[in-house]
């Protein structure tokens, strides 16, 4: 009892001490009563930490193709100046080499999608549509949104909302040797579809090379065709958009693709006879650009991508001197060229969107396309204002030159489902090109596939 007593002393003492406002900053108080004066010395000790902040090291994996080594080589160094400008964000490059969409949408499946991931414009619509894209228009301010052809965001826009940065841009145009065109007795490129097919077989009469090289299959390579000639502008989005193939002119100018080489090569074999179209591993060569450079044939549609490949891995091969670029031929209604865009779209469940769209504004903004695109002459950049810019490569500003000459620029898409309707379609032109199928059998087949797209 008389030690809860004394516990119970002690507590009122303390609480009497500090309802006083005596406890801290170290001093004397004392009281007056006829009791003995109570003096209490309180010392108080302060003790200063200075701590350091370390910035934590962030991650981000960067995924993309590839249109060879060229490019490779300045996506390394373009993510190097990265690194050293946000010494705390490091970035992990990966190339995915085929069916590259396809695996980005599985990635997130299984919960593995890269932060920072290509985006072309036909599958453009799919991604949004699944949410896997963040809404950059969120992060950007306007100011820098302002600075792109608007035509080249349009694909990726919805709702209001902007969905990714087009990184640069590329048109097709027609590569042709001019040393073989001479050898052949040809004084100027092809002005028409039907000249191009006439010259590749010039070409490989007199010279004994392949005129021509084209892809297998290609829907894109093939609509110039279509609508240089009246054809309307593919776009499927119902069931009923399948009467595109019903078109006359769509049915003329398809048939004619398909038999490029249908004709051109599996026939020519046949007979006997040197094909004088090609694809090409026809001739041991990866790709259209890889077959060019190695003078294996006189000619290729492509874009813009060919250029640096062909200055980097084929320098001997001398643009102006050995081979040149025309415009598109036209058709009976004039010329039509495809217009390609991919945007550095942002996983929507990234979880660093901040670090991530700090990436992507590097890479397609001012400074980064002055390097990427310009001065690494990789494509067209897809920012305003570097037309006449000094470091813009020749061979790209001549590419710039043939705009006028156009009668429409279409931008790679056909609608909702552009990039699964794009590769069955090339699927069904790649089967009767090789005269698996007929080409009206190709054409009911493709009708078939935009029906039962959308039947539902």
């Amino acid at each position: 009892m008389k030690k809860a007593y004394s516990l119970i002393l002690v507590s009122i003492l303390l609480l009497g001490v500090a309802a006083a406002g005596c406890i801290g900053g170290g001093g004397t108080t004392s009281t007056s009563s006829s009791a003995p004066t109570v003096t209490t010395q309180t010392e108080v000790t302060t003790k200063t930490t200075t701590q350091t902040q370390i910035e934590k090291k962030v991650f981000i994996r960067f995924a993309g193709w590839s249109a060879g080594e060229t490019e490779m080589k300045n996506y390394q160094k373009i993510i190097s100046e990265f690194e050293k400008k946000y010494p705390n964000i490091e970035v992990k490059y990966e190339v995915i080499t085929q069916m590259f969409h396809e695996n980005i949408l599985a990635s997130f499946g299984a919960g593995v999608a890269p932060d920072v991931f290509y985006v072309d414009s036909s599958w453009s619509p799919i991604f949004i549509d699944k949410g896997a894209l963040y809404p950059v228009s969120d992060l950007a301010d306007k100011s820098f949104t302002d600075q792109f052809y608007q035509f080249l965001l349009k694909p990726f826009e919805k709702n209001g909302k902007l969905y990714g940065i087009p990184k640069d841009w590329s048109m097709l145009v027609l590569f042709y040797n001019k040393k073989l065109f001479e050898q052949a007795g040809i004084t100027k490129p092809p002005e028409t579809w039907e000249e191009l097919e006439q010259d590749a077989k010039i070409i490989t009469e007199k010279t004994g090379v392949p005129g021509l090289a084209i892809y297998l299959g290609g829907f894109n390579r093939y609509v110039p065709v279509a609508v240089s000639n009246g054809a309307p502008k593919p776009w499927f989005e119902k069931a009923s958009d399948a009467s595109w193939f019903d078109n006359p002119v769509v049915k003329e100018t398809l048939t004619w693709y398909i038999n490029l080489y249908r004709i051109g090569n599996v026939q020519m074999q046949k007979e006997g006879k040197k094909p004088y179209v090609v694809q090409p591993s026809d001739v041991g060569a990866g790709w259209l650009g890889d077959a060019f450079g190695q003078q294996k044939v006189a000619m290729v549609i492509s874009g813009n991508w060919m250029i640096p490949f062909l200055a980097d891995q084929f320098p001997d091969f001398k643009y102006g001197t050995d081979w040149d670029m025309a415009p598109l031929p036209a058709g009976k209604d004039g010329r039509v060229t495809m217009a390609y865009t991919v945007i550095l779209g942002i996983n929507a469940k990234t979880k660093n969107p901040q670090q991530a769209w700090e990436f992507v504004k590097f890479v397609t903004g001012p400074e980064g396309q002055k390097d990427l695109v310009v001065k690494a002459g990789q494509t067209l950049p897809s920012i305003k204002g570097f037309e006449n810019d000094p470091d813009m490569w020749p061979q790209h500003k001549k590419t710039l030159s043939f705009i006028p000459k156009y009668k429409d620029l279409i931008v790679f898409i056909w609608g909702p489902k552009s990039g699964e309707l794009e590769g069955k379609f090339s699927d069904t032109m790649a089967s009767a090109m090789r005269g698996e199928i007929t080409p009206e059998k190709a054409i009911e087949v493709m009708k078939q596939l935009v029906q039962e797209e959308f039947s539902s």
